[in-house]
């Protein structure tokens, strides 16, 4: 699953309206990758779900507990990290099922 971040609202997933944010900001997309825990040989391996950001060379930035992030690079998100877009003051804050 993917989430766009922008301006564009026929295209955006989760419109934002900031005037320093870019049509199509910055993209929020869920990966399955092999999970890390030992498996029992033979038995098919495991999948884990894990949410990835990446800027999608906006003009004005994306960040992540205020570092900017590289475009067109995925980073991989952690339950607490708060995102914040060009020059807006909204923040968005990753939750998981462990931070109720």
């Amino acid at each position: 699953s993917a989430y766009l971040f922008g301006r564009e609202r026929k295209v955006a997933d989760i419109p934002v309206d900031h005037g320093s944010l870019s049509k199509q900001h910055c993209v929020l997309q869920y990966r399955a990758l092999p999970s890390k825990s030992s498996s029992i040989i033979g038995e098919p391996t495991k999948l884990q779900c894990k949410p990835y950001l990446m800027d999608l060379e906006s003009t004005n930035g994306t960040f992540i507990n205020g570092v900017r992030l590289d475009a067109a690079r995925y980073y991989e998100l952690r339950r607490g990290d708060v995102i914040t877009l060009g020059a807006s003051s909204r923040e968005y804050v990753l939750l998981t099922e462990q931070s109720a």
